[in-house]
């Protein structure tokens, strides 16, 4: 029995020697991926990239799509270039280890560098390799010269234009611009069969052209489409009406030359006036520089097709804007004017208004609004948001409430200047400043309208958020008397 055992154990060494020898030789083997993964068709991974060039722009995230193809499976994808810091391996094996993928949407995000500028090239190599190690490439070039921002309206056509059967002719008067460059404007009246369409360029263009209209009662819909190098576009639409002169339900003072400053402001320009009786106007309006020149427009953007100014012929107001000057105010201070739009007939006189005034909001004067906070300084600020070195909705002037400076020629006009930003939207109450934070009373709202057009006191609506146009310094301009208020460029 003890020679049985002893012969067994020199028969199983040479026998567990050669299994071991085995093992060692199955785990080096493991570590070929050519033995470990065996051969379909053995060729080269299969790439498509979904473009070979992605216009992007600094700071802007950007993806670089493709599909990647292999019959003996995939291993891996990876995106290198140096200028970008890109350097990424997608290892399949390592996200998808219970399964070998043979087909892969690629979709990797990247973020534009903020300091990327035009003329700059980012070729990115992206490397697809199968489990075999067969490997493909393929490139995509990456620049920062893409447009994203549709191009804009700098004048733009009214919503509303009435053309006058006396004056058939519709003069059309749009600008527009982009912030790379412009391709293409086209203005569409469908039911006249107008469609001209023009190639433009550069970063800015002015459009003018003079349509004639039929001589008879009708409503037509323009649209007027700009176009820019990368196929972003904007369109206004309009409702033309020809007929006889119209009673207006609203008219608007231009105290501008310049139909373009019609446009440019945040809000306010032109100013609506008040709508008396049939045909009957009355303008009430505050002169600070003497031999300003007003006009009346029913349209709010432009001085075409209708702007009552004085015929020098006649010394009556028409209707014409090629014949009507403006009305010369010769004189600082309040101006009553009183005009009928069929007659012709207008009347020019100063006025003092009835408004109580507010006194002396120069920091000399207190208040008590007897709630506890005891006296503070008196005065009046804007209240809301997008506005520059001010806290969001705000009466504390101890915490940087948008305090307004008072006009020493005239009490009643509240103004500040303001650099503001591009894009910035606007919104806020005009209301007496409170160190707690609170909203006394006086303050003042708006009419509801679109545009904010004429200010409530102690009452009214919120006030609708508005855009600011373009970079650059603001003057805000408020007067109690007349509750009119606006925002408009410093030129």
């Amino acid at each position: 029995m003890r020679t049985y055992m002893n012969k067994n154990k020199n028969f199983f060494r040479p026998l567990l020697a050669g299994l071991f020898g085995l093992l060692v030789g199955m785990s080096m083997t493991s570590c070929s991926s050519d033995d470990d993964y065996p051969a379909v068709d053995d060729q080269a991974p299969v790439l498509q990239l979904t473009t070979a060039h992605i216009q992007t722009e600094p700071g802007r995230q950007f993806t670089i799509e493709g599909i990647a193809k292999d019959a003996d499976g995939l291993k891996s994808i990876t995106l290198k270039n140096e200028g970008m810091n890109l350097d990424k391996t997608i290892d399949f094996l390592t996200y998808y280890p219970d399964s070998l993928l043979h087909e892969y949407n690629l979709s990797y995000h990247y973020k534009a560098g903020s300091e990327w500028k035009d003329g700059e090239q980012f070729p990115v190599k992206v490397t697809v390799e199968d489990v075999r190690g067969h490997q493909t490439e393929a490139t995509v070039l990456v620049t920062p010269d893409g447009d994203f921002t549709a191009p804009t309206f700098t004048q733009a056509p009214s919503k509303e234009l009435t053309v006058l059967l006396q004056n058939p002719n519709l003069s059309l008067t749009t600008a527009v611009a982009d912030n790379k460059n412009l391709s293409y404007l086209v203005v569409s009246i469908p039911d006249l069969n107008v469609y001209d369409s023009l190639s433009i360029s550069g970063t800015s263009y002015i459009y003018n052209k003079v349509y004639e209209m039929p001589e008879k009662e009708a409503t037509y819909n323009m649209t007027v489409t700009v176009g820019d190098k990368f196929n972003n576009r904007t369109s206004t639409a309009s409702t033309i009406t020809v007929s006889d002169l119209p009673d207006f339900d609203k008219m608007y003072l231009a105290d501008v030359d310049d139909a373009a400053d019609l446009t440019n402001d945040v809000y306010g320009v032109p100013m609506l006036i008040e709508h008396m009786g049939k045909y009957q106007y009355r303008a009430l309006y505050y002169n600070k520089t003497a031999g300003t020149g007003v006009r009346f427009i029913p349209q709010k953007t432009d001085f075409q097709p209708i702007c009552f100014g004085v015929d020098p012929t006649t010394g009556l107001l028409t209707s014409n804007p090629n014949v009507g000057e403006p009305i010369k105010l010769n004189k600082v201070g309040y101006y009553e004017i009183d005009f009928n739009t069929v007659t012709g007939e207008y009347d020019v006189k100063s006025y003092t208004p009835t408004t109580k005034s507010l006194g002396m909001l120069d920091g000399s004067q207190k208040i008590d609004y007897k709630d506890g906070s005891g006296a503070q300084t008196y005065e009046i600020v804007l209240a809301g948001s997008g506005l520059p070195g001010a806290p969001s909705w705000t009466t504390n002037p101890n915490n940087n409430a948008f305090v307004l400076y008072q006009d020493k020629n005239n009490p009643y006009r509240l103004y500040r200047e303001m650099t503001l930003i591009k894009g910035t939207k606007i919104s806020f109450t005009i209301s007496a400043a409170h160190i707690w934070g609170w909203w006394p009373e006086p303050y003042w709202r708006f009419d509801g309208s679109d545009e904010n057009e004429a200010n409530k006191l102690n009452g009214g609506d919120n006030m609708k958020e508005m855009t600011v146009p373009a970079d650059g310094k603001y003057l805000f301009e408020f007067d109690y008397a007349l509750l009119r208020s606006r925002i408009i460029p410093v030129k």
